[in-house]
């Protein structure tokens, strides 16, 4: 669900931002950065025996640490600078625990030590390693106070003291998301050879990210105004063949919102098939896969063997953002003449009780 990820997203970051509890300035002599590897090792007192990574842009594929003599370590394979998830199972269950975020790069190695608790201000951690992390711990305790004060200053007088430290990229996000009226400032002051250099991409992608972030906070709690016309689209079907949602007036439309990898929109299904059944002679759905890939799409609809009309919804596409989608699934009810009657987010009986409402 896009909304659940941007809150978890966000819970993360300012989970991650630390203070410092050390002096600690690097790993012993024998630690060393592998080209087009990554490292990460954790002298973690509480975490019990395992813990979990997860790559920000994949978090399907779950890494599992578990403890060695007190340290956990994790390395991988990395081309290119992005973020990863270190958390608690329990975390995952519900059960408390805690999480943390910290920025990957490739031929690096980070350390972080301490007790970790998400209660304290200081979350009890200290970073250190090779070249990135040298001051990675003062700019994440800057990154917090932009988090959570929505003023820039810290950030700002960050970068001015470390111009040619690496570890200022990771205040573009912070920047970005919570203070974007400064972030041009912010940026000027990293030093040409930071701005230009091995993490331009990286700062790229942040800007990009908290861009999307301050989207979809300003499209919280919005819908599409009732008895306002459905934007028109035209997308692929099931068979390759464009389907343009105009195409469909004089029926009662659902357009479904879902994806192949949203848990409660596959829990919905089996209703929406009986719905379909008794109501299918004066409405039609249009399923609306979103963030997908074709194959998994396709897979999806035969698998749960649904009956209805199916398009496409490809990545980059201005649809979602046209209807306002914050969440998955959300169910949207056109009229005959293509006004929108109802926004439903979420799987709520709601839906079912104003279908047989409307056709009583």
């Amino acid at each position: 669900m896009n909304k659940a990820y941007m809150q978890m997203r966000k819970y993360f970051v300012l989970a991650a931002i630390l203070t410092i509890c050390g002096t600690a300035r690097g790993l012993a002599q024998d630690v060393r950065g592998e080209a087009g590897r990554w490292t990460f090792v954790g002298h973690l007192t509480n975490p019990g025996d395992t813990l979990w990574a997860f790559a920000t842009d994949n978090l399907k594929e779950q890494n599992v640490l578990v403890r060695d003599g007190g340290t956990f370590r994790f390395t991988t394979e990395l081309d290119e600078a992005k973020e990863y998830y270190f958390l608690t199972p329990s975390l995952i269950r519900g059960k408390g625990g805690y999480s943390f975020l910290v920025t990957a790069v490739p031929g690096e190695v980070l350390q972080a030590d301490g007790f970790c608790d998400k209660d304290k201000p200081a979350d009890g951690l200290t970073y250190s390693g090779t070249n990135f992390y040298q001051y990675y711990t003062e700019a994440t305790i800057a990154g917090k106070q932009v988090a959570d004060s929505g003023d820039a200053q810290a950030a700002i007088n960050f970068v001015k003291a470390q111009p040619n430290s690496e570890s200022s990229v990771t205040l573009v996000g912070a920047v970005g998301c919570y203070a974007p009226d400064r972030l041009e400032e912010l940026l000027d002051l990293l030093s040409s050879d930071i701005r230009s250099g091995r993490l331009s991409a990286y700062i790229d992608k942040q800007i990009a990210d908290a861009k999307a972030y301050r989207q979809q906070k300003e499209m919280e709690g919005k819908t599409l105004p009732l008895g306002s016309i459905a934007p028109d689209f035209t997308l692929n079907d099931l068979n390759g063949q464009p389907l343009t949602l105009s195409s469909l007036r004089g029926k009662i439309v659902v357009l479904d919102f879902w994806g192949s990898w949203c848990g409660w929109c596959i829990k919905g299904f089996p209703e929406m098939k009986k719905y379909y059944e008794k109501y299918k002679d004066r409405m039609e759905i249009l399923g609306m896969d979103c963030n997908d890939t074709d194959a998994k799409w396709k897979k999806a609809v035969a698998d749960n063997q649904l009956p209805w009309l199916h398009v496409f919804v490809p990545r980059g596409s201005k649809v979602p953002t046209d209807y306002l989608i914050q969440a998955f699934p959300t169910k949207i009810i056109l009229d005959t003449d293509g006004k929108v009657l109802m926004t439903i987010v979420g799987e709520d009986p709601k839906f079912y009780e104003i279908l047989d409402e409307m056709f009583k």
